[in-house]
């Protein structure tokens, strides 16, 4: 395998399948330098009210929603002592505390995730948008925006990609952190949406604040490729930065489809890609150890 680093991953607890050390185990079995676990944190104040949160709930994995930072610091605290200690038993591997962390645009989400980032202290923040914020009434997901009649499911799915052009730009100089890069960037293809025109506007604006993206196997490799052909042409003309990411909910995925994706990859001549564990820092500024 090529590429020795795994960043994006989800464990038991969460949203995924396997305890920190199996996916330790697994990492190392594939010759992985670096893992980092980077589970979900969600935090809206209503997100309970959610027509998603039902689904989760009978999917037994309604924890990764909280409508209280709190709940989800303390779900962290317990996660993040797992993987230090880890850290010590595993000396051979740089194993990180990282979160993926959804951007919303109530009033005071900032004061959240300052708080929250203080008191956790991750080594590293993934930048994700899976929702439209709906206020009292909870948020939207892209499996709402789809099922959405036609004429509301394209107005949604436009606001969505303005929000996340308001992503690109958001004003980090009174946060405590930034993201250290943005998550499936392309999540609305996973249901089956397009927007080319806002696909790519979207992209631009990442690259006007030049903020690094992930190529998120678990999107590209369960559809058609044809469909994001163009949106590699795109990163390329741009030369925005890259992360590879697994997206790993199991043992199985981790490290998964890498090598094809560094193919596809080339094969549209992106260039500006991190490859391995000793480029991460100046990709995307990971903290090692």
């Amino acid at each position: 395998m090529t590429t020795d680093y795994s960043l994006h991953t989800h464990t038991f607890g969460f949203d995924g399948r396997n305890t920190e050390e199996q996916m330790i185990i697994a990492a190392r079995a594939r010759g992985m330098k670096t893992l980092g676990f980077s589970n979900h944190f969600i935090v809206h104040p209503y997100i309970k009210k959610s027509r998603m949160y039902g689904y989760a709930v009978r999917g037994g994995y309604s924890n990764i929603y909280n409508d209280s930072v709190e709940n989800a610091i303390k779900l962290f605290s317990v996660h993040y002592d797992n993987v230090r200690n880890l850290r010590e038993k595993y000396t051979d591997m740089n194993i990180l505390c990282g979160m993926e962390m959804d951007w919303f645009q109530y009033d005071g989400w900032r004061d959240v995730v300052n708080y929250a980032v203080r008191r956790l202290n991750p080594d590293y923040v993934i930048g994700a948008m899976h929702f439209i914020d709906r206020g009292p009434d909870g948020v939207l997901n892209v499996h709402d925006i789809r099922n959405a009649n036609p004429r509301d499911s394209g107005r949604l799915l436009r606001e969505y990609y303005q929000n996340l052009m308001k992503l690109a730009a958001f004003d980090w100089r009174d946060m405590g952190f930034k993201f250290n890069w943005i998550a499936h960037f392309d999540l609305p293809k996973k249901v089956g949406l397009n927007y080319r025109d806002m696909e790519h506007a979207s992209l631009t604006e990442l690259a006007k604040y030049q903020m690094p993206i992930e190529l998120n196997l678990s999107l590209i490799m369960n559809h058609n490729y044809l469909i994001l052909s163009d949106i590699f042409d795109k990163i390329s003309d741009l030369g925005l930065p890259v992360v590879i990411s697994d997206d790993a909910h199991d043992t199985a995925r981790i490290g998964a489809d890498f090598d094809s994706m560094l193919r596809i990859a080339g094969t549209h001549g992106i260039k500006n890609v991190c490859v391995k564990s000793d480029m991460l820092k100046k990709f995307v500024g990971v903290r090692t150890y």
